[in-house]
This record gives C-alpha cells, structure tokens and sequence, in this order.
C-alpha cells in the first residue's frame, strides 16, 4: 500500500480552504491501494481567521478520514510550513503539496501518485490548471458539470501523459505537485531561507542538478483561483516579497531560471498510462 501525505498551507485562508476540502473529499479515494492523510498548517492567521480554520478542518473529520491541523501560531513562510507537513508522516511514500486556493477533480491523486511511483527519475509531477477562471467561466467552458467532477471533453479522456518540456522544466507548478518523500529528503527538503515564492523553483533546481526530472500530466486539469493568498494585503506585500527571494535564488546559483534553464538537455522518457486509471493496483 503507497502511504500519501496531501499537505494544505493556509493563511487568513477558510473561505479558500473549504472547497478545496470539499474537492478532495468528492474526488479522492480514501479505500484503495493509497492510505492517504490530509495535513492542514496554517501559518499564523488571525485570531479569527485561525478559529474558522480551525472549523473548517474539523467539520471534514467525517468526510476524510485523517485530517489534521498544523498551527505555526506565527508567520513563518511557505517553505517552513511545507517542510513540516511533508515531514508530518515518517512511513508517507509520497508528498502532495497543493495551495488552498486549487480545487481538484476526479482520478486527480491517482494520477500524481502513480507517476511518481511508476517514473524512478521523477522529481516533482504536476498538474495543470486553469488559472484565473471564475466558476462560471469553467462551467460555461465545460458544460454539463460541477468542480467537484470536471469532465474535460477530450478524445483521450483518462489517458495521462506526463510531458518534460524537452527537459527543460526545473519544477512543476507551485500550486499542486507530488514527489517520493525518499526524493524530498534526499536533497534536504525545502530551502526555508525562502519566506515565500522561489522555494518550489530552488527545489526543482536542487533535484534537477541530483539527476531528478520534473513532469506536468496533461490529465486532469485541475481549478485554480490563483494568487487567492499572496494578493491579500494583509498576508504580505507580494511585489516586494518575489522580487526578496528572485535576488535569493540569483545569489545562491549565480544565475537567474532562466539562464539555468538553458544547461539543461533532454529528460529521459516517462511512463505513460491509459485507460486503465480506474482499474490502477
């Protein structure tokens, strides 16, 4: 059985962080081959905010069957709090880390874990979103349908396969991304002198250069508010914040992404599969 660790940061965030529960509840099978465990850590709401949160986690008790909360009580940055839930379970297998503000849907975990565990030079998987879209827009572009079971109308439909970007990816994207704990650890987790943005990129880099390559599943696309949290004043001043940790990531590898991106060939090919998600040992 693969042992799943699903890791939720939230700050100031119960508005967002209730229907991406209710996603994951709806769209994630807690009886199959996967034992999986939810860790919520909020990273220093108000006193308000921390009581709904609290709320909010404790309603899904019935619904997902381990969720926790994690509270850092103060502000202690992105890549602390994705550290500590990624470290929340010694015996996890793999590490699924998603914002608040993602709503998933359906085959959306059997996907990220049976690539993971299927690609041994896997870093970090991720799957794709529509950003920015409102709920209507999705319903308009996708008809007949709810968040909690998005039917993209493709011809393929069920068949994921995981593209490289002829190797050039050096992460997936931050808002919702899996890889093996083994992976995680071997380079040391997260760089936590990042407070926030540039911490997934810097681990991309940093298992990248270990010989670890990185893969976004084309299926399925998952719904993503984009910047829900670190648009809101109160949580930080965003624009000064990226451009803190860009000057961090310069001063640590002595180029810019960009720049690193281009040292990097072609990946190796990954395992695809088809079909067979619904009937996946």
């Amino acid at each position: 059985m693969t042992m799943v660790t699903i890791g939720i940061p939230t700050l100031n965030g119960s508005h967002l962080l209730q229907p991406c529960l209710e996603s994951i509840a709806a769209c994630t099978k807690f009886d199959g081959n996967s034992l999986v465990r939810v860790v919520v850590c909020d990273d220093g709401s108000t006193a308000e905010e921390l009581q709904l949160t609290r709320h909010v986690v404790t309603s899904f008790a019935g619904r997902i069957p381990s969720v926790e909360l994690l509270e850092n009580g103060d502000r202690r940055g992105i890549a602390k709090s994705w550290n500590r839930m990624a470290r929340r379970h010694d015996d996890a297998d793999v590490v699924v880390l998603i914002n608040n503000d993602i709503e998933v849907v359906e085959d959306w975990l059997d996907v990220l874990v049976f690539s993971v565990m299927e690609n041994p030079k896997a870093g970090m998987i991720g799957l794709n979103s529509y950003v920015a879209l409102t709920k209507v827009q999705h319903a308009q572009l996708f008809p007949p349908t709810t968040l909690r079971h998005v039917r993209i109308p493709r011809l393929d439909y069920r068949e994921a396969h995981l593209q490289s970007g002829g190797g050039k990816l050096l992460s997936s994207q931050g808002p919702i991304f899996a890889l093996r704990k083994s992976t995680y650890e071997s380079v040391g987790g997260f760089d936590e002198r990042y407070f926030c943005f540039y911490e997934e990129v810097d681990l991309g880099v940093t298992l990248r250069k270990n010989g670890f390559y990185h893969y976004m599943a084309d299926y399925p696309i998952v719904y993503h508010q984009g910047g829900a949290t670190t648009s809101e004043a109160r949580n930080m001043d965003a624009s000064s914040v990226m451009a803190q940790s860009a000057a961090k990531f310069r001063e640590k590898w002595g180029k810019s992404f960009t720049e690193i991106r281009r040292d990097y060939g072609s990946a190796p090919a990954a395992v695809e599969w088809n079909s067979q998600i619904k009937n996946w040992t």
